[in-house]
């Protein structure tokens, strides 16, 4: 993974923690099916993408 990936993991994820810690339990629950759901969309479209 190149650098600025990895530290473009770290800033988010540092993100996503704040931003977590403000929420009910069940919006945390609501906000990170949402994001797996968004990744799992993104990452498909790349697959797609590179078996083409």
């Amino acid at each position: 993974m190149k650098r600025n990936a990895r530290e473009f993991i770290r800033s988010t994820t540092t993100l996503l923690d704040h931003v977590l810690a403000t929420l009910t339990p069940e919006e945390q629950h609501e906000l990170l099916d949402a994001l797996a759901g968004e990744i799992e969309e993104r990452l498909d479209t790349v697959v797609e993408t590179a078996d083409s």
